[in-house]
C-alpha cells in the first residue's frame, strides 16, 4: 500500500475507516465514543475530517448519549473539531436542548486556543 505523503491528512483518515470498522464490530460500540473525543481532545492539530470517519460513528449515537459525551468533551478541552462536531447538532432544528448547546458555545468565546473563525460562528449564535 502506497502511504500518504507526511502531513497529508488522509495519513490518520484512512486508517480511522479501518478503527471504525473494527468498533463497529465492539459488543457495546457507543463506549468507544468517550476515547475518541479523549484522543480528538489531546491532538487538537489533527485534521480529522468533516466529520470524518470519526465524527460519522459518534453520530450514530446521537439522541443516545452521543451529545452528553461531546458536552464533557468540550468543558473539558474544547478543539476546533469538538466545536464544528456540536454545530452539526445546532444545526438540528427539532433538537430541544439546542439552547442550551448554543450557551454552552457561547462560554467558550474567550477560550485563546480556539481559531478567530470558529470564534466568529459562535458569536453569530
Amino acid at each position: 500500500m502506497t502511504r500518504p505523503p507526511p502531513g497529508d491528512k488522509y495519513q490518520f483518515i484512512d486508517p480511522a475507516y479501518d478503527l471504525i470498522d473494527e468498533l463497529e464490530q465492539c459488543d457495546k460500540p457507543f463506549d468507544a465514543v468517550r476515547p475518541i473525543l479523549e484522543l480528538i481532545e489531546s491532538s487538537p492539530n489533527i485534521d480529522f475530517g468533516g466529520p470524518g470517519p470519526l465524527g460519522s460513528f459518534m453520530e450514530e449515537f446521537y439522541h443516545e448519549g452521543y451529545e452528553e459525551e461531546l458536552v464533557a468533551s468540550l468543558k473539558r478541552k474544547p478543539t476546533e473539531y469538538t466545536i464544528s462536531l456540536m454545530f452539526r447538532i445546532i444545526a438540528d432544528e427539532e433538537n430541544s436542548t439546542r439552547s442550551d448547546f448554543k450557551h454552552l458555545l457561547k462560554t467558550l468565546e474567550n477560550t485563546a486556543e480556539i481559531d478567530t473563525f470558529w470564534l466568529d460562528e459562535i458569536a453569530k449564535l
